[in-house]
């Protein structure tokens, strides 16, 4: 990467991706800049995450608390997050540009313990689910695949939730972060120095460090 003392037009070049990873190389630019794309998508990208939860029962082991706090970061599918409004950009009534309701109500009837995961989630919003949803029966086990664990039920122990996600950006919370990490590396540009070369004959040996270049005629 160049200074930034000239202006220069960045390049991006798309290595590798796919719906939940992407790889470029970014260049004819500083490192400034390199680390301003790092930061916009880890704060600035909105995307729609349980931000209220409403605790209607609960007999689990978790307390209400650490459930909710399980269920907001919780990753939904954020791609109509552009179709809803901040809740600090809007002052209206209509509550449905900005909230989206997910309920969540199982009861364990059976000895065998059962697993709560996302796929008991019912979503008002077909748009908006969580990450790899397959929608199950409430009293079902059988997951493939299986959802984000949520909580574990034994015989008679229940769960009912009603959640609101609402859109938001990873600077007000963590949860709304779309990514799980972004990183970047400096690559090395190597140039050979073509009037060195042409000068260097025979065997170059080197007794310090024990090795030697051979130039071939």
């Amino acid at each position: 990467m160049s200074s930034c003392s000239v202006q220069n037009t960045p390049r991006i070049i798309i290595r590798d991706a796919d719906s939940d990873f992407v790889k470029f190389t970014l260049s004819n630019t500083c490192l400034s800049v390199a680390n301003a794309v790092r930061r916009v998508a880890i704060a600035e990208v909105p995307t729609v995450a349980i931000d209220l939860v409403e605790v209607v029962e609960n007999s689990t082991v978790l307390c209400d608390e650490f459930i909710a706090h399980r269920l907001g970061l919780i990753p939904l599918v954020s791609d109509s997050a552009s179709d809803y409004l901040l809740p600090s950009e809007y002052d209206g009534e209509d509550e449905a540009k900005i909230n989206i309701h997910l309920n969540l109500a199982v009861r364990c009837c059976s000895d065998r313990t059962l697993d709560v995961t996302t796929n008991h989630f019912v979503c008002t919003d077909s748009k908006i689910i969580p990450v790899n949803f397959h929608p199950i029966e409430s009293t079902s086990n059988k997951q493939e695949p299986p959802g984000v664990l949520i909580v574990k039920l034994r015989k008679n122990q229940e769960l009912i939730v009603k959640c609101i996600a609402r859109k938001g950006i990873g600077k007000d919370h963590a949860k709304w972060s779309p990514v799980a990490t972004a990183v970047y590396k400096c690559e090395p540009e190597l140039r050979l120095n073509e009037e060195l070369t042409k000068k260097l004959t025979g065997i170059i040996f080197n007794s310090k460090y024990n090795f030697s270049f051979v130039k071939h005629l």
